[in-house]
């Protein structure tokens, strides 16, 4: 079945569409995206990943991108053509830089590249593996960039130690995961660190925070150390295709004796239960 996909104004199969060699995103990562879970035919959370897309694209001064209207009306024929549970990725660069001419102001003005698309579900674990990393990144994470590669470092290496995700320290900080924030269940407390320039707003991260306040569930935003988190009780990692996925060893040592622990499977059926919801 082909890939429903949407490019610079046309819908057509993900299959028949091709990037100009000279547009920014190619030659120098200079763009951004976005992800939205779809669940049922429905996008989740699509205000909140609308309203980070937009961030993103001001934090990075592209300019002439679709407004909101017209993102509602890519995502919804997109889903109508894709699977019950998908995800719709929209991404925007820069633009193709004219023949010839070097990297210049009057160019930042210029038409972006718009795409986006929708593909299944990646089959998700019951729990992972985790390994604790250096964060290498660049200092702003907030920006939900194009330009990933340690990202991608970092996920290999985590893949290379038969882990499902790295999570990256800056000192003895912890920042998030890879591709994922992180919570952790330290003293009988659920703690995740606060956001800030090397942290990106997840969209699952501030739902789950949602769903703990209106559950009774009391959590800490604030700086968590790899000490901290090493003798969680408990940990787990949000994302859009993750959702809340448990974590029952970090750098080969198990957590709460490798099962699920209760907090954990609590917040997990929450988000579960908004996920099916109709």
């Amino acid at each position: 079945m082909p890939t429903p996909a949407y490019y610079n104004g046309k819908y057509r199969p993900l299959e028949e569409i091709t990037i100009p060699i000279m547009d920014h995103g190619f030659l120098f990562a200079d763009g951004v995206y976005e992800l939205i879970p779809v669940y049922r035919k429905r996008p989740r959370c699509l205000n909140d990943h609308l309203e980070r897309l937009k961030n993103s694209l001001a934090a990075i001064h592209i300019k002439g991108a679709p407004k909101e209207p017209v993102w509602r009306k890519i995502c919804a024929r997109l889903i109508k053509q894709g699977p019950d549970e998908c995800f719709v990725y929209f991404q925007v660069t820069r633009g193709v830089i004219p023949e010839g001419a070097p990297f210049r102001k009057q160019f930042l003005d210029g038409p972006p590249t718009v795409f986006a698309m929708a593909q299944p579900l990646p089959e998700r674990p019951e729990s992972i593996h985790a390994i604790t990393r250096e964060d290498q990144r660049w200092g702003r994470c907030h920006i939900k960039s194009i330009m990933l590669l340690e990202t991608i470092l970092a996920t290999q290496d985590a893949v290379d130690r038969q882990a499902g995700e790295a999570i990256l320290c800056r000192g003895d900080e912890v920042m998030e995961g890879a591709t994922s924030n992180v919570f952790a269940v330290v003293g009988g407390l659920v703690r995740t660190p606060n956001l800030g320039p090397q942290i990106l707003p997840g969209v699952t991260r501030k739902l789950v925070l949602r769903l703990m306040r209106e559950n009774g569930m009391e959590y800490q935003e604030g700086r968590l150390s790899i000490s901290e988190l090493r003798r969680a009780e408990e940990i787990w990692i949000t994302g859009s295709t993750r959702g809340v996925m448990p974590v029952i060893e970090l750098d080969d040592v198990p957590v709460n004796n490798r099962d699920i622990g209760p907090v954990t499977q609590r917040v997990r059926d929450w988000y579960r239960e908004f996920c099916n919801a109709s």
